[in-house]
Formats: structure tokens, C-alpha cells, sequence
């Protein structure tokens, strides 16, 4: 804890005292420290006469928790500390760091306590001169948005620290990964996992994961049966075992466990040095770890999910999913992974439904998967989405024969995920629909036609089917179908102008001197459509840089990631994008979490009356951000169809 007595009054001379020499050495000064070097020389010179300077000895408060704030200040010389409201340092500061601006930028009290560490001289400039220069300089601007971007991303990370849902699973991982090679025997194995202290045991050959051994299989493929210990392990282990990625969730995790029926997932190491002889894994997840987490949180509403026998059972769970998305924004998580929960849970009630759909009907006449199209494929679903689905059936599908079992078990899941408040998609694209429950070879082929022969108008309505995942059955036709479109996209310039066009239908609402376009959305008046006009956008421009680089991701802010630098997209706007998202996305979560709240059913219309100086500056830039990548991507293509 530090110590700190009372701010004295040491006020600096005002701006009228200063003389000549004084202002050329302020103006020397601001000129080599950044932002104030990105402004014009007027600039800089108004600024060093508008500064205030003062001196403040070591243990000085000089802005403390809860204080109005009215001024920025330039450390000259000396050192401060900021500590939070437990008094906990968060970070030092020294000659030409700033401090003061997110409480001038948002409208609030000071939300650290500023401490001087060493005798100080410090230099204030008064808000209405911080708020003239950001007014006149977009760099200036920038610079301290994203300072405050910064120090707020810092926070929500360390609190998504704290988030069972959000932690990843290398996160819960509490010891290395216990290997051995596959021909170990049975004794060997189980004396291994006895010293060791852990119930899986990882089975190598050559570098590579060939099978994972737990307890369950001693109890139920050795001592039950009467195996002889000496057996190799290798005839009793689980092969090829389901891993997951380091950077997943818990509750990707716990969704993966209860699909498989298994209670270990090894972890996939995030690295994987050359020559290595460590297993690929850096380390096994077990259901253990993550009954550690909150029985309340996200993931064990996921988990209620599995234990359900009837589609009453998932209804009253479903339920409670508005309360969770309300705690995720209490709790300052990123709407991002706000989306990853509601995906995890409507995926699970999906694969439920599926699963008492086979048992009442018995099972599949031919393998089939099951697609989440849409905002659901892309893990962004949030709390007003509906359903958007498909069908893929196997080669072998005959209509006479089985079309019947399909239409069936389509009902079947379709009226139940409506129930459990996921609604019929208006534009009926649900397997439920005859033309959307189709065989592999007819789905190529209206892809192909898609591609190829491509209209604007009818991509307007397809454009949600580039944006597809398995989340139940036989990926592997799903794999197949999205290899298929991959192979053909890249290059075909038409194609691509198509899509482009349909992008372009929904702008940011931005009208002259960057003002906001309100309109009437239902009986919301005077609100801004932060889906359509601001977020949509962002998918359509993310899913056309994929499809042009053949990339396979369907998540948005994964497809900015991965075709940031290739072609048609700089790494800087896909950078400038991906911030858009997840700014919009954010205060799209925090209106969704307010309506519900206040008992009204969420939806993606907020009144910029109802949000901070800070928000509707920065929802302007953002929008500026999309329509700038709008215009880019129009130049780009348009010859597409001008060559047509």
C-alpha cells in the first residue's frame, strides 16, 4: 500500500504570466512528445500557452478515487504511481506520460488513485484546450482513444481471468502432460498413473498422440473384464482421442466432453517446436477442473443441458441463458465472449434435440450432419438471434425412402429450438424447408451455381450459407461441402463483385459533418441498428476477404485475423476492423443486458441519448472505419461487374 498525504496548492503561473522564453520552451518540448508532434505548429504553440504548471513533492495525491476531473497532465519530470480502489498498483508513470485523460474522455470521476513517487513537475492542460485539439486532429485523437482502449482492454482481460466460462482452457491446466509410449503394458501404465498422481495417462508413438488412458478404462476394460495386466496398453486405451485447441473455452470444453461421452480432453499445445520430444499436448482438461468453476456459471448451464430427457426439460433451462448474458456484461466480459456462450448453448440444445430426435425415431437411414448457418456458425450469436440451419445428406439419401426420417427429425429440432426461445428464422432457412435438407452433390451443385453463375440478388440470400459449421453428425460432409466452395472462390472476380454489391446494401449510419442518421426500428424511434449498420457490414467485408483467399475460418474477427496482409486487405484495416467489431459488439452486449434488466426483450436498436460522450465519439469512428472499407472494397471489385 503507499502512502500519500494531501494535494497542496501548487498552481503554476497562468497562461498570461508566462513570457516568451517560457512559451518557446514549452513549445520546444511538446513538439518531440508524442501525440503533440502530430499537430500543426499553431497548435502546439496555443497548447504550450494554455498549460498550467505545478510542482509536487514525493507521497503527493495528486488525483485521487472518485475526484471530478477536469484537466490533462504531462509528467515533465518525476515519477507517479496509479493504484485502483484496492489499492492495488496498476501502473508507474515517468517523464512524457500522461494521465487524467479516461476521465476526461468518458465523462466520469477518476477511476485511479495518482500518487507522486519522486518530486514532480507537471504540466496541465485544461479540458476545453484537450477537447480543441482532438476536435482539430484525428492522430491527436487516436492517440489517446486508444490509449483508454488500451488500459480498458488491460481490465477486461484481467477480469476474464476471474470468468470460468471465458478462462481458457490452458488456463485451468495444472501440471505437464503424463505420457508414455503405446506398447507399455497395462501394469506399467496404471503403476505410472499411480505415481504420478493423475487419472489419464497419455499414450505416444513417434512424437504423435495415438490414445489417451484413464481410469474408467482400468475399471471397465481391465478389472471388470479380467484382462491380463501384461497386456500392452495399446489393445485398452481409448485411440485418437478428441483434443482441444489451447485458446478454447471452458465451455467449449465442457460442450466437447458431454458430445463424446468422455471425461479428459487433452490440450493442445500452442506451440510445437521443431524436433521436440515432449508429447503434442501441453496437458489434459478433466471434468474435475472444470467443476471447479462456478456451479452458477455459464458452463454448468451447458452442463444442465446434457441432463435434459425432454424438450420441457431444455425450455425451462433456456430460460435462464438472459440471466447469464446479463451477468457476462456485469462482469465487463468482451462481447465476444458473450457470443462464444450463447453458440455453446444453443449448439448444445441443438445436439440434444438431436439426439432425443434419433431415439424417438430411431437411427438415421443414411449419415447426415447437421449445419448451423449464419451467426450460429460463426460463434456470434447474442441474446436476439433465431435459428438458421440445413441439412446435408449422404450420397445415398433416396427421397422415397428416406425423406421421410429427415423431414421428421427436422420438425422435431427446428420446433424445439423455437421453443427454447431461438426462433424460426424468418426468412425460413431451416432444415425444416424442403430445399435446405438436400444431399451432398445437390448442395455442390447450388454452390456451384452460386460461384459461377452468380446474381446479386439471389447471393443477397445466400450469403448467410458461406457461413456454415457441423455441429452434429458426419462433419466430415460438411468438411467436404466447405472444401468444395474454398477450391472455387479465390480469383473469381464476379463472384466476389456479387458479393460485394449485397455488402454494400447496409452503410454505417453517418450523414455531413459525421452526425448520426437516426431512424424508427418497430416502435424504437430515433435509434441506430447496430446489427444491419454497423456489424453486418464487418461479416460481409470478413467473409469476402476469406472467400478471396480460400481461408477456411468462418469466425469474423478469425477471418480479419488470418487474412490480414493477403490480398485486398492490409493488415492495418483488418487490425481497424476487428476493434470496429468489438466496439459495436460491446455496446450492442451492454443494451442487450440493460433491456433485460429492465424486463424488455432485447433487440439491436440503442438510442444515442442513452450512451457517454465517450461511446458515441468512438461509435462514430467506427462507423467511419466501416464505411472507409466499404468504399475500398467497392473499389476494388466494382470492375467485376463492369467487365460483365
Amino acid at each position: 500500500m503507499s502512502t500519500s498525504s494531501p494535494a497542496p496548492d501548487f498552481s503554476g503561473p497562468d497562461a498570461s504570466a508566462l513570457d516568451a522564453v517560457e512559451v518557446a520552451e514549452l513549445v520546444d518540448f511538446l513538439s518531440t512528445t508524442t501525440p503533440f508532434d502530430t499537430l500543426p505548429s499553431s497548435s502546439v504553440r496555443h497548447a504550450a500557452r494554455a498549460l498550467e504548471i505545478r510542482y509536487a513533492p514525493a507521497g503527493t495525491t495528486l488525483l485521487d478515487l472518485g475526484e471530478p476531473n477536469n484537466r490533462l497532465t504531462l509528467l515533465r519530470s518525476g515519477a507517479v504511481d496509479l493504484f485502483d480502489d484496492e489499492d492495488q498498483l496498476v501502473a508507474r508513470l515517468g517523464e512524457r506520460d500522461f494521465f487524467g485523460y479516461p476521465s476526461l474522455l468518458t465523462d466520469a470521476p477518476a477511476r485511479r488513485r495518482v500518487v507522486t513517487i519522486e518530486d514532480a513537475l507537471l504540466y496541465d492542460l485544461p479540458e476545453a484546450v484537450f477537447d480543441q485539439l482532438r476536435s482539430q486532429s484525428d492522430a491527436f485523437d487516436r492517440f489517446f482513444a486508444r490509449a483508454h482502449a488500451e488500459r480498458i482492454r488491460t481490465a477486461l482481460d484481467e477480469s476474464r481471468e476471474q470468468m470460468p466460462l471465458s478462462r481458457s482452457v490452458a488456463s485451468l491446466l495444472r501440471r505437464p502432460p503424463v505420457a508414455a509410449p503405446a506398447n507399455v503394458s497395462i501394469r506399467d501404465a496404471a503403476a505410472q498413473m499411480r505415481d504420478e498422481r493423475v487419472s489419464s495417462l497419455l499414450l505416444t508413438e513417434d512424437g504423435a498422440l495415438k490414445g489417451i488412458l484413464t481410469d474408467r478404462d482400468l475399471r471397465t476394460r481391465v478389472v471388470a473384464e479380467g484382462r491380463d495386466p501384461d497386456t500392452p496398453v495399446r489393445e485398452i486405451m481409448t485411440p485418437d482421442p478428441v483434443t482441444l485447441s489451447a485458446d478454447a473455452t471452458a465451455a467449449e470444453a465442457l460442450i466437447t466432453m458431454s458430445r463424446y461421452n468422455v471425461h479428459h480432453l487433452p490440450v493442445e499445445r500452442a506451440d510445437d517446436p521443431a524436433g521436440s520430444d515432449a508429447p503434442p499436448v501441453a496437458g489434459v482438461v478433466s471434468t474435475t477442473d472444470l467443476m471447479r468453476v462456478q456451479a452458477d456459471s455459464p458452463v454448468y448451464l451447458i452442463g444442465e443441458v446434457r441432463k435434459q430427457t425432454s424438450v420441457d426439460g431444455l425450455v425451462e433451462v433456456s430460460r435462464r441463458l438472459p440471466s447469464v448474458i446479463v451477468h457476462l456484461a456485469d462482469t465487463h466480459a468482451r462481447a465476444e465472449d458473450a457470443s462464444r456462450v450463447v453458440t455453446a448453448v444453443s449448439d448444445a440444445l441443438t445436439q440434444r434435440l438431436l439426439e432425443r430426435a434419433e431415439a424417438d425415431l430411431g437411427p438415421p437411414p443414411v449419415p447426415y450432419a447437421w449445419l448451423a448457418l449464419g451467426s450460429q456458425a460463426r460463434r456470434e450469436q447474442t441474446a436476439h438471434s433465431d435459428q438458421d440451419n440445413a441439412l446435408i445428406l449422404s450420397d445415398d439419401y433416396e427421397p422415397d425412402r428416406h425423406g421421410a426420417y429427415f423431414e421428421d427429425l427436422a420438425t422435431i429440432v427446428c420446433d424445439g429450438l423455437d421453443a427454447c426461445g431461438f426462433e424460426y428464422c424468418p426468412g425460413e432457412v431451416m432444415a425444416v424447408t424442403d430445399r435446405w435438407r438436400q444431399p451432398l452433390r445437390a448442395w455442390k451443385q447450388r454452390f456451384r451455381t452460386w460461384i459461377e453463375e452468380p446474381e446479386p440478388p439471389a447471393l443477397m440470400h445466400a450469403s448467410i450459407f458461406f457461413d456454415l459449421r457441423a455441429v452434429y453428425g458426419q462433419s466430415s460432409l460438411a468438411e467436404e461441402l466447405r472444401q468444395y466452395v474454398l477450391d472455387r472462390t479465390p480469383g473469381n472476380s464476379i463472384f466476389l463483385a456479387c458479393l460485394t454489391v449485397n455488402a454494400l446494401s447496409f452503410t454505417p449510419p453517418l450523414g455531413f459533418f459525421r452526425q448520426f442518421v437516426l431512424d424508427t426500428h418497430g416502435d424504437q424511434e430515433d435509434t441506430l441498428d447496430l446489427k444491419h449498420n454497423g456489424l453486418v457490414p464487418i461479416v460481409d467485408i470478413a467473409r469476402i476477404a476469406a472467400l478471396a483467399q480460400g481461408l477456411s475460418p468462418v469466425h469474423t474477427l478469425s477471418r480479419l485475423r488470418q487474412a490480414a496482409g493477403g490480398t485486398g486487405l492490409a493488415a492495418s484495416d483488418a487490425s481497424d476492423l476487428e476493434d470496429a467489431y468489438a466496439f459495436i459488439a460491446s455496446i450492442r452486449l451492454r443494451h442487450q443486458a440493460q433491456r433485460i434488466r429492465n424486463g424488455q426483450p432485447p433487440n439491436n436498436f440503442v438510442s444515442p441519448d442513452a450512451l457517454s460522450a465517450f461511446d458515441r465519439r468512438h461509435l462514430k469512428d467506427a462507423f467511419r472505419i466501416i464505411s472507409r472499407m466499404q468504399s475500398a472494397l467497392e473499389q476494388r471489385y466494382q470492375t467485376g461487374l463492369i467487365s460483365r
